[in-house]
């Protein structure tokens, strides 16, 4: 109802609690259509990946204190950190000694790595395992970021 009348000014606490996937997606592409239109949103979500699809600029609150603002991807820049998946034979063990590995765990017969200086751990995986297949390398999420911002106002 509060779409119908074209705001200026939107707020949304919680939109998407207890919608299905396709309801999701419908209110998703209704708030983008009202930011393109010109409308201001203020979006409060405990669905970070909702704040990575939507939000231009992300609010971090923690003990009712601003402990970060700033776009998506400076949240996520605050973290250093980097996710690698592969297909190897390596194992957990082994990589998680690794200089720049946090962790290392197999899942599903893929070796996941998180890691603060990931292109050396890349290129150490390479040499050592000629097998290594699928290699994925991302960047920390909002959620990586959320959990390392609310740790530190702990």
């Amino acid at each position: 109802m509060a779409i119908c009348g074209q705001p200026r000014v939107l707020f949304l606490d919680e939109p998407t609690v207890g919608l299905d996937v396709q309801a999701r997606e419908a209110l998703w592409a209704s708030v983008r259509n009202l930011l393109a239109a010109g409308c201001s949103i203020v979006l409060t979500t405990h669905h970070l990946e909702e704040a990575e699809a939507l939000a231009d600029r992300v609010a971090v609150i923690a003990k009712g204190r601003l402990i970060a603002l700033g776009t998506v991807d400076s949240m996520r820049a605050l973290v250093s950190r980097r996710q690698i998946s592969c297909e190897s034979r390596l194992g957990a063990h082994e990589v998680g000694r690794w200089p720049g590995v946090v962790e290392a765990r197999v899942e599903r017969n893929r070796l996941h790595i998180t890691a603060v200086d990931a292109e050396n751990v890349v290129r150490r995986l390479l040499a050592a395992d000629e097998t290594l297949g699928r290699l994925e390398v991302r960047q920390a999420g909002l959620n990586e970021a959320f959990t390392e911002l609310t740790r530190e106002a702990a």
